[in-house]
């Protein structure tokens, strides 16, 4: 395991930053290990030298806004058609995953991207200081309150849950070690028709929280960088999917 996680940064290094098409399954896959196990490599120590001050908040906020948007969205929060698109979709910003990374591992994943994802490198465009701004921005989109939600949209509110969740699904990499429909992983069960196993959304979340205490031999790792709202949404995502009739007893 040591040998083949060590390989991952050397093969990772070793290929482009941004993704030029529809990456393979394995590669899809490699996406979340990058970002977790290159950027701590690179970024090693760096902190931002900018003040936090409205000043430079402000101008990362215009970077951001001219160049980051379009697939992460105004408020960070990837909502948008192209982030959606995208294979696997834009990293929600805001989600407590993006908000475990420090600083230096932001500005990592600016300057360089990251390979097998839509996440380009920017280290061409944007200097040091200008990616230190882009940083203070996210940060700010963090902070910042989720909008109200309007009438239409809390109508449709079900919905966008489990749109939401089919999102997190994949940014999460689930589909790495689960089949959906033909794709994916084979480590773990196959959720094609999770929806008619007859599990509970409290079942549900409470083995994403603890996965071993409701499945004995489970390896799947526990869901600590998911808030009470993304729990509910990967559970109204996985009740939806539902490839056969359920059985009348």
């Amino acid at each position: 395991m040591l040998a083949a996680l060590s390989a991952v940064p050397i093969l990772l290094l070793h290929s482009g930053c941004s993704a030029d098409g529809r990456p393979s399954k394995v590669e899809s896959g490699l996406a979340n290990i990058a970002k977790e196990v290159v950027i701590p490599l690179e970024a090693k120590e760096r902190k931002n030298p900018l003040p936090v001050n409205g000043a430079a908040v402000k101008k990362g906020m215009d970077l951001y806004r001219r160049s980051c948007a379009l697939c992460h969205g105004s408020d960070g929060r990837s909502n948008t058609t192209l982030g959606r698109d995208l294979y696997p979709p834009a990293i929600d910003l805001t989600s407590p995953h993006v908000k475990r990374w420090d600083d230096a591992e932001l500005f990592w994943i600016i300057q360089n991207g990251v390979r097998f994802t839509g996440m380009p490198a920017w280290k061409d465009v944007f200097d040091d200081t200008q990616t230190w701004e882009i940083v203070l921005a996210i940060r700010e989109l963090q902070r910042a309150k989720p909008q109200p939600e309007t009438a239409l949209q809390a109508a449709s509110g079900g919905q966008d849950l489990v749109q939401e969740g089919g999102l997190l699904f994949r940014q999460e990499n689930c589909i790495g070690c689960h089949r959906l429909d033909g794709d994916g992983g084979g480590v773990g069960p196959d959720l094609s028709d999770e929806g008619n196993r007859g599990r509970t959304d409290a079942w549900l979340i409470g083995h994403f929280q603890n996965p071993s205490a409701y499945v004995r031999g489970s390896i799947m790792p526990p869901a600590t960088n998911l808030n009470q709202r993304q729990l509910q949404a990967l559970t109204a995502f996985l009740q939806q999917q539902k490839k056969t009739p359920a059985r009348h007893r």
